[in-house]
């Protein structure tokens, strides 16, 4: 995990990662046999703040592959409609489908602890490149981790495809089940479809690809909501301890 520490240090979204790590619930998604919890604020005002953010996000070049309602966002998760409004982009962006695919078109919902096999990275590239529409610029993909008996004679895996039949050839840090950064940022940037541009949000978790002319204003967006979810889950991690303060001194 040390370099995504070195990574996530970067881009101020510390507590967000470490509140990941320390097990903080994620957003909830019901599934559509579930039934549904009482919403933690008005569905009128869930509805409304709703519309607004998928207006918003349209206006940026985010359309949903279907309609988004209020039963598809977690409002306890963001603590009511007024704490989504501050995080709706990528609040909208994390949803998915019943098979937890994203619910927008090229985007990516990307898990650092995802190394469990040797072909781990061709398995992403394919995954990152479907989602950005360029799988046709890839070919002849091959990795290998090493992974088995000898792998302490050869630490360090291996990453090799043509890329628009240019051959391109990766050397993998291998720690564990974390994902090499430096490789993953150059799969995504490999990925870019023409006339895009990559954006992830601080914590890595969620990537985009948007037109070059909104990538500056969609990064913006990113930014600040990423402070938006520093100070919730800070809150969040606050109420938790103080929580376990007071049934300890029961």
């Amino acid at each position: 995990m040390g370099f995504w520490n070195r990574l996530i240090g970067t881009s101020g979204a510390e507590r967000i990662v470490d509140a990941r790590a320390a097990g903080t619930p994620s957003p909830r998604r019901w599934g559509a046999a579930e039934e549904h919890n009482m919403m933690c604020c008005d569905p009128r005002v869930a509805a409304q703040a709703l519309l607004l953010a998928v207006n918003n996000a349209a206006e940026h070049g985010f359309e949903p592959k279907r309609e988004i309602t209020v039963d598809d966002v977690d409002f306890d998760y963001y603590n009511g409609a007024d704490g989504f409004r501050l995080e709706h982009l990528n609040a909208l962006l994390r949803l998915t489908e019943d098979d937890s695919t994203p619910l927008f078109p090229r985007t990516v919902h990307f898990d650092p602890e995802c190394v469990e096999s040797n072909d781990t990275y061709s398995r992403l590239l394919e995954q990152i490149a479907e989602a950005a529409g360029t799988a046709d610029r890839f070919s002849e993909i091959h990795c290998d981790l090493h992974f088995g008996p000898f792998f302490h004679n050869n630490p360090v895996g291996e990453l090799d495809y043509l890329l628009d039949g240019e051959a391109v050839h990766h050397d993998i840090a291998v720690e564990g089940e974390w994902a090499d950064p430096e490789v993953i940022r150059r799969l995504f940037q490999d990925a870019t479809p023409e006339g895009h541009t990559w954006v992830a949000t601080g914590d890595f978790a969620v990537h985009v690809w948007v037109p070059e002319e909104r990538a500056e204003a969609v990064a913006r967006i990113f930014a600040s909501e990423d402070t938006a979810a520093e100070a919730r889950l800070a809150g969040r991690l606050y109420e938790e301890r103080h929580r376990h303060r007071i049934i300890d001194q029961e």
